[in-house]
């Protein structure tokens, strides 16, 4: 195989940058094309086999490989420079086959695929609905409308590898996708690498991979979960789990958790079964760029950014930010404001330098007040009513998503650095008497440190499991 190698490469090396970014192109690194087709079955018959949005043609060259003679191959790839490489690998390789130089989403493709392999392009899109043999399923990532199109392919029986972002076991955009796939197929294997950074050495890939590896069956009985491979990890003698899916399913949106639940955690009501809920900030700057004020003039309003939240406390204004601070009292007519109360607010979004994925920060109003849609916040009301907390509820639960068990739950569900409103209301939390406790052991005002919180937190759980 090493002159398929090479032909990826060195497409790799000579493709234009705006290219690349026009269709997302990311070529499948040999060590991880070999770990993927590893995951089908052994089949001692022929197969038709079937590469969607196939570059080079690698993972169709590995998948020809590892079947039996008189396979067939169908490669599907919009590129028409990729198209053609992909014709060499497959000719060298010597499989019979057909390289159809088209758009993954629109070609006609039957279902007769015996194996179907993809490394599809990783794109937010606008929602578009995709029709399948059990109805339109929404879709927003083309990696997840090419896996729509790759198990519609599929007869019976048939098998999917796919090298995807982990994105989609969490998150409400992901929601509908779950749901359909979880109706048509069977979750054979999930495969999650340990690094971001060893898998797509050479493309900047900086998302969480993973190999999935579904059929077109009723699910099996057993999902095995392989957690932190590496691209060399032979996946046939690595040691994995075995689970049920069930098992890792977590709460109403059917979140996939992979990672044995923390002990502590064991047994604790969800956010939402505790009476909370998350919303996200309603003001949305760029389209109330009119009403946003630098100075605190009559009838002003305090706007909260990302940045006033960078702390265990809200600080406002934040003085030398060189956002506005804030609103002018418009913002009632375009019902963004929240009232008076406190409340525990989230960023949505973390660096992943960041050495936490959950980023709280209490926020105690005593004027009404707005929230950049970049920031969550936890109250006691419902999708449609804020209902702000006791402050003293606010610090607990303020202090409980700073500690680092939150944050290894929330690591371990989610291979994002957003952080969804969907998620957090799934977390596990201690009742509110416990909240309540940390909050009085750990006043915020005294700024206590990550250590403390932990440590204060890990006492006050461990008492509620005895």
């Amino acid at each position: 195989m090493g002159l398929v190698a090479e032909i990826r490469d060195t497409a790799l090396a000579s493709l234009p940058p705006a290219r690349k970014a026009e269709f997302e192109q990311y070529l499948t690194p040999e060590s991880v094309a070999r770990q993927a087709v590893s995951l089908f079955t052994p089949a001692v018959n022929p197969v038709r086999i079937l590469d969607l949005g196939a570059g080079t043609g690698i993972l169709g060259a590995e998948t020809a490989a590892f079947s039996a003679q008189g396979s067939s191959l169908t490669a599907v790839e919009i590129d028409g420079q990729l198209a053609a490489l992909a014709h060499l690998t497959f000719e060298h390789v010597g499989v019979t086959h057909q390289v159809v130089c088209d758009n993954a989403l629109s070609v006609l493709l039957d279902p007769v695929f015996d194996r179907v392999i993809l490394n599809p392009p990783y794109k937010k899109i606008t929602p578009i609905s995709l029709a399948t043999e059990s109805g339109y399923v929404s879709v927003s990532n083309l990696y997840t409308a090419f896996l729509v199109r790759a198990v519609c392919a599929l007869r019976p029986g048939g098998e999917c590898v796919a090298i995807i972002p982990r994105s989609w076991m969490n998150g409400e955009y992901f929601a509908p996708f779950r749901q359909w796939l979880f109706s048509v197929c069977s979750i054979d294997v999930i495969a999650v690498y340990g690094s971001r950074q060893d898998h797509f050495k050479d493309s900047s890939v900086l998302q969480e991979i993973m190999l999935l590896k579904v059929s077109k069956r009723r699910q099996c009985p057993i999902v095995s979960v392989y957690n932190g491979i590496a691209p060399l990890d032979d996946l046939r003698s690595k040691g994995h789990r075995d689970a049920m899916l069930n098992d890792l399913l977590v709460g109403s949106s059917r979140i996939l958790r992979i990672q044995v639940q923390d002990a502590l955690l064991a047994g604790l009501p969800t956010l939402a079964e505790s009476g909370l809920w998350v919303s996200t900030g309603k003001l949305v700057w760029f389209r109330n760029r009119d009403i946003l004020l630098n100075e605190p003039v009559k009838d002003v309003l305090p706007l909260y950014w990302s940045d006033n939240a960078s702390s265990l406390e809200a600080t406002h204004p934040m003085m030398g930010s060189r956002r506005e601070q804030w609103v002018d009292a418009k913002a009632y007519e375009r019902h963004v404001v929240l009232p008076v109360g406190s409340y525990c607010l989230v960023n949505r979004f973390s660096s992943k330098e960041q050495s936490r994925r959950v980023m709280p920060s209490l926020l105690s109003s005593t004027v009404p007040f707005v929230v950049d849609n970049k920031l969550n916040y936890v109250h006691q009301g419902t999708s449609r009513n804020t209902i702000p907390l006791d402050r003293e509820l606010a610090a607990g639960v303020t202090l409980w998503l700073s500690s680092s068990l939150v944050d290894n739950w929330y690591r371990e569900v989610s291979g994002s650095t957003q952080v969804n409103a969907t998620d957090l209301r799934e977390l596990p939390i201690p009742p509110r008497h416990a909240l309540l406790d940390i909050a009085r052991r750990l006043p915020i005002e005294d700024k206590p440190s990550h250590e403390d919180v932990d440590r204060v937190i890990t006492t006050v759980v461990e008492r509620l499991n005895r």
